[in-house]
């Protein structure tokens, strides 16, 4: 994925997260405001009921039930059962202490539950030894005296219904609004980025058109230096001009080869090869080089490891780590390139002594063109590509690449497939 698609996912994502917090918000609060305002409507419904003593009034002020009703509630083994009405589906039942009376039972909930049902609910709710509280789908209230025990309670089966019903409408709003938002984002964010996407690839076709012309001046200033020391021998102009044109030479086949990742990252060939053979000829062919330099090159490479992926980024990506290492090493320092398997994921790692690298600098390292002031020297040349190459090589290969060292220690770089 190239930057252009990156910060364009950014935007869409920065979008929908705020939206989605807005909404949640808004909606979360007018669920929570339904919820609040039903359960003091519940509390006072209770209270009402229980002033009247499980007389419900209808709108005319006329008493819906019969006095006689609870008259008679202390005669028989439960009560009479009532059906009054004006109010939502409720229970009134009154036990007294020392059970010399029959339990008294009031409700509009008769065709529901049975005289023994009620009273067991009763008994339930006060074993629960809570003042308030909820017990199935119904709000209570036990009020207490030395004489009896009265339990007040309320069905909120509809208020729980019409309760998810609001939460299942605000989720099917959140989900639509999202959609909404995505789509007309989507189309808004090729807008908004057009003017970068247009500077980053002209930026692209600039690199790329200069490194192509300035590799000839360069190799016909390295061949006319070649031809001149034959003739006159020695020289350190020469040599400085030898030098320098091999370092350009370096940086325009650098800047090809970002070119290059940056317009096939898609386009890779990915094929199955054998990753621990490729990982230990690489590794081979600098013994040399560490050899010269006076430097330690060790590998601990587990044979038999696979991996499908570009095979030539990946040999890139290895040459790169490795020549790093060494180039950044201190004297008689060690260089150890390890290949390890976690799983289903190929790990590679470049260790080596010397410099490390600074916390600040973690965050930097795979930038185009950062060097860090201990690399800044003749010696290692470079101009802060390498790595950037690296990380592009590992993140066209679905792959991730870290850094981790100590500051005057030891560096290593971390490459997971």
């Amino acid at each position: 994925m190239n930057i252009i698609k990156k910060t364009q996912y950014k935007f869409i994502a920065i979008t929908l997260s705020a939206i989605s917090i807005i909404l949640i918000l808004i909606l979360g609060v007018l669920n929570i405001c339904v919820i609040a305002v039903s359960l003091y409507n519940a509390s006072m419904t209770l209270e009402q009921i229980e002033e009247r003593r499980g007389f419900v009034f209808s709108s005319n002020g006329i008493d819906d039930n019969d006095s006689s009703i609870f008259s008679g509630a202390f005669s028989g083994s439960f009560g009479g059962l009532t059906d009054g009405s004006g109010t939502k589906p409720y229970m009134y039942v009154k036990i007294n202490a020392n059970n010399t009376y029959s339990p008294m039972i009031t409700t509009n909930m008769s065709d529901t539950y049975s005289s023994d049902e009620i009273f067991t609910i009763a008994v339930n709710i006060i074993d629960t030894g809570r003042e308030y509280g909820i017990y199935n789908n119904m709000i209570y209230k036990v009020t207490s005296d030395d004489l009896t025990t009265t339990v007040t309670i309320l069905d909120m089966s509809s208020d729980l219904v019409f309760m998810g019903h609001m939460l299942r409408l605000s989720i099917i709003v959140i989900v639509c609004s999202l959609v909404v938002v995505f789509v007309f984002t989507y189309f808004l964010s090729k807008w908004a980025i057009k003017p970068v996407k247009e500077a980053f690839e002209n930026q692209k076709r600039f690199i790329s058109d200069a490194s192509h012309e300035l590799k000839t001046p360069l190799t016909v200033i390295s061949a006319n230096a070649d031809v001149l020391e034959s003739e006159i021998g020695d020289n350190k102009w020469l040599t400085n001009i030898k030098s320098q044109s091999e370092l350009m030479s370096g940086l325009v086949y650098d800047l090809l080869d970002l070119t290059k990742l940056d317009e096939t990252k898609d386009t890779m060939v990915m094929s199955e090869f054998d990753l621990s053979s490729l990982v230990l000829n690489k590794t081979l062919e600098f013994e040399c080089t560490a050899f010269e330099s006076g430097k330690n090159l060790e590998e601990n490479i587990k044979e038999g490891i696979t991996f499908k992926g570009d095979e030539s980024s990946i040999q890139h990506l290895v040459s790169i780590l490795i020549d790093n290492a060494i180039k950044h090493s201190d004297e008689n320092g060690t260089i150890r390139v390890t290949l390890t398997e976690s799983g289903s994921k190929k790990i590679f790692q470049v260790y080596n002594t010397g410099n490390g690298i600074r916390n600040d600098e973690k965050d930097k390292i795979f930038n185009r063109f950062y060097r860090s002031d201990q690399s800044r020297s003749r010696e290692t040349g470079g101009y802060g590509l390498g790595l950037s190459i690296a990380k592009s090589i590992a993140d066209a290969n679905h792959g991730t690449i870290s850094v981790d060292g100590e500051e005057g220690k030891w560096v290593s770089f971390t490459v997971v497939l």
